[in-house]
């Protein structure tokens, strides 16, 4: 078999064994040998035996997505030969039954996939075969045929399913011979019912519709004034008063010309002040834009600009990050809320007039781009209240439950957190300022305020099981009183819901996909237990009033069990790419296919299979974007940041595993001619124009990129990143290397366990030795006097140290050494 030839997709993954055809399904065909066979075999000087070969190409690559099919044909008689045929999806039937008489000579691998025309021998063929496809002779006048298989690989309705679909292929094929092979009908309308209508049988009449998101606020608040809305450390405010003064701050915002779709940037952290400003902004009719302070300031001045905001919500103590300097970000009003306190109070504490619908804009959150800028998505209420009332009615989530607030405001996790806990009369647990990356400060939160809910990438979730099984002591888990948790945004690793339910013996463990262009969330499994099969978790069915398909590239939904790209449909589809048509028109379409007409959907580029059961399995993506813990990451937008320096000439970056499986991002540059580039200097320029978690942990200085036969990036030839034990062969440091110092020596105890190393120098780097910004939160909560900031910026254990020792002393080393009593 040639290396590249293609091959069936399995139902389980292949291994080491030889392959066997021992299980057999039988079908009649009716197609088989009738007139239209015939002629188009006569049309092409061809046979009638050629038209089923060239049938079972056509069926392989539309199974397949591959263009080079290759398989060993045994006729009557005993003759055999391999063929291989180069399909296309513009391809036709005609042109394939031509070529099927063309002999290929054998490559190094026997082929896979076989053929034999004129029944099966007697106990079976002995060659390795995943699949063979047997067919009746001319002359024998049936039209039975069969399908012997691997069963460790194919199920057999995996089997009969083939056989079905080589029929329909066959019978539309000769119908229409020289229509395109993309074009051809592949599934039953039966089938086209059952994939298209009945997996997407999800109408259903939720709370709150036809409202807005501050509007379900307000009725908790009239329900229960006094119930606690959000906590942060000392602090707790009831929605009686988060809503009196979002209500003073929305008559404020009116008062400067804030109305419906205005954008109004929140340039906030994690706070009460934030759930003020959401709401106040809502009320005044507008969508917020929400505005991390961690972001670089270049990177906000393009959200801000890119999302016209008209306002922007903020501290005195934020601020000065966007008004100081030669060119301020703030071209619109702003608004301190300490500064303008006393303006504010003035305001009347009563909801002003009702100005927006379900179908204006809530919020605008923006994403990682492939052009080098962020998209700002603009969602609508309507989708995204279908999506929280799901939520909370499906898992029965009301006054009592609380969940903790760890999801960035720039991530749309963070929209439950704040909007769909509060929906539910619920309560927000934030962490305190300061703490928000500190897991062992979430475990004592969890304990504290008996959380309930849990919603975050699985990352996060990760790191606070680390933390607890690390440093439990008997006694309760803190996170003993969660009964439900969420998680999306990432892989979720197979063994996470049982390693969870140790810590968490009641929670309800929910996997949930779906893309911010879709409001959240838009597919949902439960994990009730665990298959030992699994490779991964399942991605899903979808929720109320959504629907998936999963598409050909010829935008034809695909049979179970073949890869095609996601689409997503229904209530929770944004309006598009703000300001963007172009952007908005490539990934939201207008499609209709069988029994489906006029279907909006959102390309997500991410590719997966159905089931025979309609689960959706997710397999990876169709482009060049990652997911980096949890967060979606542009790679090209990176590439455009690292070529605007201006000593690289080109650039490049891929996400390669690190030693646990989770992608790393590395750069790669190739400098311009005469200059010098030094990785470290690049790297802390990307740190100023790039969020923490898309700066790659290592840059790559080429004398050239790697180049494929046609002259483009061949990306697969990319050089992996040195191996970051290189320096250290044997586990050892020489001794002016060697730490020194108790800040030394403490961190470097914590780089060894969370890198995985054996040794490390004064003057390695973290990033280099293979850290990223989730290892450096591992690493921080055993140095929580280490800053990302820091990190960043002193990146080597010497400089690091250093700094440590400014800032905090060396008895503070002593004294965090010994850990708490």
């Amino acid at each position: 078999m040639s290396s590249h030839a293609a091959q069936l997709p399995t139902d389980r993954p292949r291994g080491v064994d030889v392959p066997a055809c021992r299980a057999v399904v039988r079908q009649e065909i009716p197609g088989l040998y009738d007139g239209a066979v015939g002629a188009v075999a006569a049309s092409c000087a061809s046979t009638p035996e050629n038209v089923l070969l060239a049938a079972f190409a056509a069926l392989v690559h539309r199974y397949s997505g591959e263009n080079h099919v290759e398989f060993r044909a045994v006729q009557e008689g005993g003759k055999e030969a391999l063929l291989r045929f180069s399909v296309t999806g513009g391809s036709t039937f005609r042109g394939l039954a031509g070529e099927a008489g063309a002999v290929a000579r054998p490559g190094p691998e026997p082929a896979r996939l076989g053929v034999r025309v004129g029944g099966a021998p007697v106990g079976g063929d002995d060659r390795p075969y995943e699949a063979q496809l047997v067919l009746p002779a001319v002359e024998e006048g049936s039209r039975w045929a069969a399908l012997h298989f691997d069963e460790r690989l194919f199920d057999p309705a995996t089997a009969q399913r083939l056989l079905a679909h080589y029929g329909q292929l066959l019978t539309d094929g000769v119908r229409h011979p020289d229509r395109p092979l993309a074009e051809l009908a592949l599934l039953t309308e039966a089938e086209q019912r059952r994939f298209l209508l009945d997996w997407n049988d999800t109408a259903a009449r939720l709370p709150h519709e036809g409202r807005c998101l501050h509007e379900v606020f307000e009725e908790r608040t009239r329900q229960a004034p006094d119930a606690v809305a959000v906590a942060q450390g000392a602090v707790r405010l009831t929605y009686r008063e988060i809503d009196a003064a979002a209500n003073r701050l929305a008559h404020h915002l009116r008062g400067l010309g804030v109305g419906p779709d205005d954008r109004v940037g929140l340039f906030l952290g994690p706070s009460p002040d934030l759930l003020v400003a959401v709401l106040g902004v809502l009320k005044a009719g507008g969508a917020y834009v929400p505005l991390d302070p961690a972001y670089p300031r270049a990177r906000l001045t393009t959200m801000i600009t890119g999302a016209s905001c008209v306002a922007l919500v903020s501290r005195a103590e934020h601020a000065a990050t966007l008004t100081d300097g030669e060119h301020p970000v703030v071209r619109g009003h702003l608004v301190l809320l300490d500064r303008d306190a006393a303006a504010l109070a003035a305001r009347p504490d009563h909801a002003p007039e009702p100005v927006a619908g379900p179908d204006n804009l809530c919020y605008v959150i923006h994403t990682s781009g492939s052009t080098g800028r962020p998209k700002p998505i603009a969602l609508r209420h309507r989708g995204v209240l279908n999506n929280i009332a799901d939520l909370n009615t499906r898992f029965g989530v009301a006054a009592g439950d609380s969940v903790l607030g760890l999801s960035s405001p720039s991530f749309d996790m963070s929209v439950y957190e704040f909007l769909g806990m509060t929906a539910a009369g619920g309560t927000l647990v934030l962490p305190a300022p300061g703490r928000a990356k500190d897991p062992g400060h979430w475990a004592e939160l969890a304990a504290q305020h008996g959380v309930t809910v849990w919603n975050t990438a699985p990352a996060l979730l990760d790191l606070v099981l680390e933390h607890v099984e690390r440093t439990a002591a008997g006694g309760p888990s803190p996170l003993g009183t969660l009964r439900l948790i969420m998680l999306a945004g990432d892989w979720i690793p197979v063994k996470m819901p049982d390693r969870t339910r140790q810590l968490a013996p009641d929670a309800r463990f929910i996997s949930l996909g779906g893309a911010t262009e879709a409001s959240i969330y838009s597919t949902l499994f439960e994990v009730e237990a665990t298959d030992p099969a699994w490779t991964s978790i399942p991605y899903g069915r979808p929720m109320a009033n959504q629907r998936t398909y999963i598409l050909d590239e010829a935008l034809r939904p695909v049979p179970p069990g073949v890869a095609g790209e996601l689409y997503l449909a229904g209530d929770g589809l944004a309006v598009g790419y703000l300001d963007l048509p172009d952007l908005t028109a490539e990934r939201f379409l207008h499609w209709s296919y069988g029994p489906v007409t006029d279907e909006r959907l959102y390309r997500t580029g991410d590719l997966a299979r159905f089931g025979a059961d309609g689960l959706i399995e997710l397999l990876g993506r169709t482009d060049l974007q990652v997911k980096i813990h949890g967060l979606r990451v542009e790679l090209t937008e990176i590439e455009s940041v690292l070529r605007d320096h201006p000593r690289v000439k080109e650039a490049a970056v891929a996400a390669r595993p690190d030693r646990t499986g989770a992608p790393a991002l590395v750069g790669y540059a190739v400098p311009r001619e005469g200059a010098d580039l030094d990785p470290e200097e690049v790297r802390g320029r990307l740190a100023t124009r790039l969020p923490a978690h898309m700066v790659p942990g290592a840059v790559l200085v080429l004398p050239a990129m790697p180049l494929s036969p046609n002259g483009k990036l061949d990306r697969k030839a990319l050089p992996a990143p040195p191996s970051p034990h290189a320096r250290h062969e044997g586990g050892a440091v020489s001794a002016e290397e060697a730490p020194s110092g108790p800040w030394e020596e403490r961190i470097a105890t914590a780089w060894r366990e969370v890198l995985g190393v054996e040794a490390i120098g004064r003057d390695d780097d973290f990033f280099a030795l293979g850290g990223d910004s989730m290892k450096a939160l591992r690493s921080m909560t055993q140095v929580p006097e280490v800053t990302l900031a820091d990190l960043y910026r002193f990146p080597t254990l010497r400089k690091l140290a250093a700094n440590l020792r400014d800032t905090a002393g060396e008895r503070g080393a002593e004294e965090g050494a010994a850990g708490p009593e």
